[in-house]
């Protein structure tokens, strides 16, 4: 959306500094990012700061909070560095910040809202910290549209099945709860 406000919140200090550094990041900045071969870890790359790394991390091991260091095998790094240097410019506006999700002010907004899953994520940084009826009750309460994201089992909003796709080791479907504006 490179013509709307966007702010991003997250409570994973690395996905902050990766989105920070993406919103200040040029399209040379992405695409001077080092290919990882089988067996190369972002640790071999000396000049990169850690936000760098990170970003390569994520994307080497994708649909997790914790960025690998070695590639394992061929992975779609390339292409993603390819599509996010494209990205890079029309984010220069937005702001991230690193908050959880009970501190963020209530305000007319579209919100998006795409916690640790109830079950599928538990395994994601802080996710033990997460009361989701309270996560439910905040997430009816917000101002505007409002989209939730979950994988199928959640129970703590009245989710819908949005999409069927292959996650990491097998075939999940995307909920989604949305109360489109109030």
């Amino acid at each position: 959306y490179p013509d709307r406000k966007v702010k991003l919140f997250d409570a994973n200090i690395k996905i902050v500094a990766v989105w920070a550094w993406l919103i200040e990041a040029t399209t040379t900045d992405v695409l001077s990012l080092p290919v990882l071969e089988v067996g190369q870890s972002v640790r071999d790359f000396k000049t990169l700061i850690d936000a760098e790394r990170w970003l390569i991390g994520f994307c080497i091991n994708p649909a997790s909070t914790t960025p690998k260091i070695t590639a394992s095998k061929r992975s779609a790094w390339p292409r993603y560095r390819e599509r996010i240097a494209q990205f890079v410019p029309q984010v220069k506006h937005w702001v991230v910040e690193l908050k959880s999700w009970i501190d963020v002010p209530n305000e007319l907004a579209t919100w998006h809202i795409d916690p640790p899953y109830q079950v599928a994520g538990k395994y994601y940084y802080g996710h033990s910290d997460i009361c989701f009826d309270l996560l439910g009750c905040w997430s009816k309460s917000r101002t505007g549209q409002v989209m939730v994201c979950e994988n199928q089992g959640a129970d703590w909003l009245p989710f819908r099945p949005l999409v069927e796709q292959q996650g990491m080791s097998k075939r999940q479907v995307e909920v989604i709860w949305e109360n489109n504006g109030k």
